[in-house]
């Protein structure tokens, strides 16, 4: 596998948008208006790897939309340590690209048995997963090649959204109005991706020159971008091997920040909201104190997004740069997706 598949992956993700969005959002419709959806007051969201990062990502649009706390959970965590509190009133999403994920079909199906309103999100139907739950969501992409997560991962963030501003007006949270607004800008971000994408090609390849070499790459987020940088540092990971991590930015402040060397190649994930104001502030201090900093989105920033974008909405386009940043470090370091734990 070349690396190469990371960026045909990238270049897709507007015209998947574009094509998919309308129809999650009339199956979402459709699934909320079953019996149990108005009662729920507590969303779990679970899942593995870029599906647990897209949980992360989509957390706040629960929140904002639904009026309703959602957490995001690795699926074996709430599988071994369930919530006792999980039950009616609970909705339990496992999201999983391929449907075949054991751990989540697990969390699923005891989310289930505890009483709890249980969807699987997916692209694939008759899968495991989509057989633990009691509805399902599933939107199947053509033309999919192996790669590390990509066109999988928007989709899986695309439909939680949807799911969240679904909810939102099945629990009359939103209007009916407003919740079709919310859609078609969901909708019309197609074109803010293919924008972005144009932006973040030649700064990926420039970028990756200088930071294919360090040590360790760390990718800094909060709220919504927390989930975008775990993704982002886990594209590099899969395409290169390179040691690379996500975390929230202020806990960087307190631990990871101590890291040497200090010139470590940090990105500030600067999506929209109060957090890119917070960000800004703490980066002022660690570039004080000599750390090498580049920013995803904002004013001047090193690797630009296009927009505006709300901050729900906002990692469907600051992600566009990850796996263009992932192929342009494997061509650097010319190495392919997924070989790094073989001999050699």
């Amino acid at each position: 596998m070349k690396a190469e598949v990371l960026v045909r992956q990238a270049d897709r993700l507007g015209a998947d948008l574009r094509a998919c969005a309308g129809g999650i959002a009339e199956r979402v419709a459709d699934l909320v208006a079953a019996p149990g959806f108005a009662g729920i007051g507590r969303v779990v969201l679970l899942g593995n790897g870029d599906s647990h990062h897209a949980a992360h990502a989509a957390a706040l649009a629960f929140a904002r939309f639904a009026g309703v706390a959602a957490e995001p959970l690795p699926a074996q965590r709430f599988a071994d340590h369930p919530d006792p509190g999980t039950g009616p009133g609970t909705l339990a999403v496992g999201v999983s690209a391929s449907g075949g994920s054991p751990m989540v079909a697990e969390a699923l199906g005891l989310a289930r048995e505890l009483g709890a309103v249980t969807v699987a999100v997916t692209g694939r139907p008759g899968t495991a997963v989509t057989g633990a739950a009691e509805h399902a969501l599933v939107t199947e992409l053509t033309d999919l090649e192996p790669s590390p997560g990509v066109r999988t991962h928007q989709l899986s963030l695309l439909t939680l959204l949807a799911l969240a501003i679904g909810l939102g007006a099945r629990r009359a949270v939103l209007s009916t109005v407003d919740a079709q607004g919310l859609t078609g800008e969901l909708g019309g971000l197609a074109a803010v991706i293919e924008e972005t994408a144009e932006l973040v090609r030649p700064a990926c390849v420039k970028t990756a020159a200088d930071i294919a070499h360090a040590p360790l790459r760390v990718f800094l987020g909060t709220g919504p971008s927390h989930g975008t940088a775990l993704h982002a540092a886990a594209k590099l990971i899969e395409a290169t091997g390179a040691p690379s991590f996500g975390q929230d930015t202020e806990e960087w402040w307190h631990v990871e920040r101590f890291c040497r060397p200090t010139d470590l190649p940090v990105f500030v994930l600067a999506q929209p909201g109060t957090a890119q104001r917070r960000a800004r502030a703490l980066a002022e201090r660690a570039r004080q104190r000599g750390r090498r900093l580049r920013f995803v989105g904002g004013n001047a920033a090193d690797i630009p997004v296009a927009g505006p974008v709300r901050e729900e909405f906002a990692p469907l386009a600051h992600g566009v740069f990850a796996p263009y940043l992932a192929a342009a470090m494997a061509a650097e370091l010319d190495r392919e997706p997924f070989l790094a734990d073989l001999p050699g």
